[in-house]
Formats: C-alpha cells, structure tokens, sequence
C-alpha cells in the first residue's frame, strides 16, 4: 500500500469512526416509578357513575382541554385519548366500563426532558390537576338536561292559591 492510499485509507476510517459516534439512540430512555402497579392504579384511576362511554371519552377531551393540554390522539375504539401541554408533559386517558352502569378512566402522565421520560407518580398531581376537574366536568355535564320539555315549570307566588276547606 502506498503512503498516499494508506493516509486516505486512515482519513476515512476516522470520518467512518466520527460519524459513527454522533449517531445517537432516537428513542428517549423511560423511566418508569418506583411504586407498585397496584399503588399506580389506586392513584391513576376513577370509577363514575354513567353507561355512557362515548360522553365520558368527549369530557375527557374537554377536561384536557380545559387544563390547557392539546389534543394529540383520539382513539374512539379503544376508548383513549392523547395529549401533550407545554410539549413537556404528555398524558393519556383510557376510559373503560365496568358493569353496566360504570366507566373506569384510567390516566397515565409522563414528563418529557431531553432524551428520557420520567412517569408522574405523585397522587396529588392525578388528583388535583386531573381528577377532580374532571369530576366537576362529569357532575356539570350530567346534569345537562335534554329539553325545555323536560323541565318541570316554576311555581310563581303570584299565582298560588289556597285553596278552601
């Protein structure tokens, strides 16, 4: 080999070797809490009191949205939705029957930094800035009345009467 092939040769097995080492892992590492599942899903779960999924699944949208999150994915079929706030903090909700008079959301939280994703394991973070908003959105939404019809008219107290024995 020459020295000019040999130096050409050395030239570009270290270009090969450079480029080869910036090559990084587009995969962010995850790391996932340290509490039992059965500790995960006490914090990570609600039941409420409906038969309806496909409402329950739209207030959850509007709870996310609500809390300033967008919308990402919604998945009908599965009962999921997807949504990210802040582009550092990415939640999904499920939301599944229980009974015939129950739904189950179920949400998980993950906050993104740069190459790892750390799961959210604090109760008071699924309580207070998920659960609970929800749970006034799920009573406010059930309390939604179909038609005028369906009210029942108010008394006036000008017009009572009394009547005689």
């Amino acid at each position: 080999m020459t020295p000019r092939k040999s130096i050409r040769f050395a030239i570009f097995g270290a270009m090969a070797l450079t480029v080869a080492g910036c090559q990084t892992n587009n995969q962010p590492q995850v790391v996932l809490s340290k509490k039992s599942p059965v500790e995960l899903r006490a914090m990570q779960a609600r039941a409420f009191e409906t038969s309806d999924q496909n409402k329950t699944l739209r207030t959850v949208i509007a709870t996310f949205q609500d809390l300033g999150y967008g919308i990402d994915k919604v998945e009908p079929a599965a009962g999921t939705v997807s949504a990210t706030k802040l582009a550092k903090l990415r939640m999904t909700a499920t939301v599944y029957p229980r009974g015939s008079s129950r739904m189950i959301v179920r949400s998980n939280a993950l906050v993104m930094n740069p190459g790892m994703e750390s799961q959210v394991d604090d109760p008071a973070f699924y309580k207070d800035l998920f659960f609970e908003p929800l749970s006034k959105a799920m009573f406010l939404t059930a309390l939604e009345l179909g038609s005028e019809e369906d009210v029942p008219p108010v008394p006036d107290a000008a017009s009572k009467t009394t009547a005689k024995p």
